[in-house]
């Protein structure tokens, strides 16, 4: 009788064994796909970053006018004020912030500023100290078109000549140079000295008043504007 082995490691016993499935790689997204994500992600953060800028209040305080400012007027604390706001770069440029103050208060006005209006820098002139006012004012008349034909304003600054005698041989002198108009006013005259203006200016020393008043009695005044050479 002849005996049967089991078997031994044949098909039978790999047939009782669990299989193993062997699955494709999953391939990494391509150049195109990454791109447009990344466009995606950058458009993202874009909009959040404006939404958080469109709701943040300014914070960059600038100085307004509190109420209405005439030419001439020196600008004080009462005059001036902060308000916070954004300004487009065109506007910034000429406006004074809050650290400028030191520059703004004691200077005087060339432009009438409504209330609430930003201060620019073509609105001021800066005085030699911003907090000082000059000790003397003055007046005298003056034919408008010896005055620059009548065109000059409080805050812009003139030299004073003076013509003694007439003719083509009367000297001109100059009296005095960068002194600062602080009121024009018609003369109140009838007839042809109806042109005439009084204009009033600010003055540092009594040389000073005594020259434009010897000068002014005299001879004819002449005013130049010097306001644009500076």
């Amino acid at each position: 009788m002849t005996a049967t082995a089991p078997p031994v490691g044949g098909l039978d016993e790999a047939a009782d064994r669990p299989t193993r499935s062997i699955r494709p790689r999953r391939p990494w997204p391509g150049t195109r796909a990454a791109a447009g994500g990344l466009l995606v992600a950058l458009a993202g953060l874009g909009l959040f970053i404006a939404f958080n800028q469109a709701n943040t209040p300014p914070t960059t305080l600038y100085l307004v006018a509190r109420e209405p400012i005439a030419p001439g007027t020196v600008l004080t604390t009462d005059l001036v004020g902060g308000q916070r706001m954004e300004l487009p770069d065109s506007l910034a440029s000429g406006a004074f912030t809050t650290t400028d103050d030191n520059f703004v208060l004691g200077s005087v006005a060339l432009e009438a500023v409504a209330a609430g209006e930003l201060i620019q820098r073509s609105d001021i002139r800066a005085t030699e100290s911003s907090t000082d006012l000059a000790p003397f004012e003055m007046s005298f008349r003056v034919e408008a078109d010896r005055a620059v034909n009548g065109t000059l304003r409080p805050g812009e600054h003139i030299d004073i000549l003076a013509t003694v005698g007439s003719g083509a041989g009367a000297p001109t002198d100059l009296i005095d140079s960068d002194v600062m108009v602080i009121d024009v006013s018609k003369s109140g005259d009838s007839g042809l000295a109806g042109n005439r203006q009084v204009i009033t200016i600010a003055l540092d020393t009594t040389e000073q008043v005594l020259a434009i008043t010897s000068a002014a009695d005299k001879g004819t005044l002449t005013l130049v504007r010097s306001s644009m050479a500076r």
